[in-house]
């Protein structure tokens, strides 16, 4: 009985040695990039006397990590993980890793005077095709652009659905905008900017602890609908 256990356990290793896991079973992990935004000595917009735009987008990113730990397809990098100086160029290096599929940078809006509210929605513009003798060099890194714009115009959506749970009949709509961290990404990514810190509902609902996270489930879900 011994001997045929042993022979039969040694056929199975064999057959794994020799005919492994497909890659994809192996390690089928989606790879997203958060962007707490500010950090360190660039506060962002004040809340508070004590309390600044790098302190809402740190805390809902890190809600927004420890949600998504748990799923078994999806790992979280953070862009910074304390109130810390994290410079452009390098944001956009961890944007620009390899294995990234999607890349969230969280802001916190103000301005557009008291009465403004609720959350904004931004991805990378998407500039006119060349014409003239470059035109064709251009096509196929246009036909990639495009690719990568479709797949964050469809991510955005799902985040303007889950989001309106929270911001009620407060959605700005999607917008599409040249923007520093965004550009030159060949990767699904968006800009988020959760409330305005200008207006007294929304800097109450900023500074709420459950509503932040309500926020993370909210983008964890997205993130989970998107792939």
């Amino acid at each position: 009985m011994n001997r045929l256990f042993c022979k039969t356990t040694f056929f199975v290793l064999l057959i794994f040695l020799v005919f492994p896991l497909p890659s994809s079973m192996a390690k089928n992990r989606h790879s997203v990039v958060v962007d707490p935004a500010h950090g360190g000595r660039d506060k962002g917009v004040r809340l508070t006397k004590k309390f600044y735009e790098k302190d809402v987008t740190l805390a809902i990113a890190k809600l927004l990590k420890k949600e998504l730990d748990r799923s078994k397809n999806i790992s979280v990098l953070l862009t910074r993980s304390a109130d810390r100086d994290v410079s452009m160029s390098d944001r956009v290096k961890m944007a620009k890793r390899k294995n990234t599929k999607l890349f969230i940078s969280l802001h916190v809006n103000a301005g557009f005077g008291r009465s403004s509210s609720g959350f904004e929605v931004y991805f990378p513009g998407f500039k006119l095709p060349s014409t003239g003798k470059s035109a064709s060099k251009e096509i196929p890194k246009d036909m990639v652009k495009t690719k990568y714009l479709n797949e964050s115009v469809r991510f955005a959506k799902i985040v303007e659905k889950n989001l309106e749970k929270i911001f009620r009949r407060k959605d700005r709509g999607l917008r599409s905008a040249p923007i520093p961290v965004l550009e030159g990404l060949t990767v699904p990514a968006v800009v988020l900017e959760i409330g305005f810190a200008t207006n007294i509902k929304d800097r109450k609902k900023l500074m709420d602890k459950a509503v932040q996270k309500s926020i993370a489930g909210a983008l964890a879900k997205s993130i989970r609908e998107f792939f």
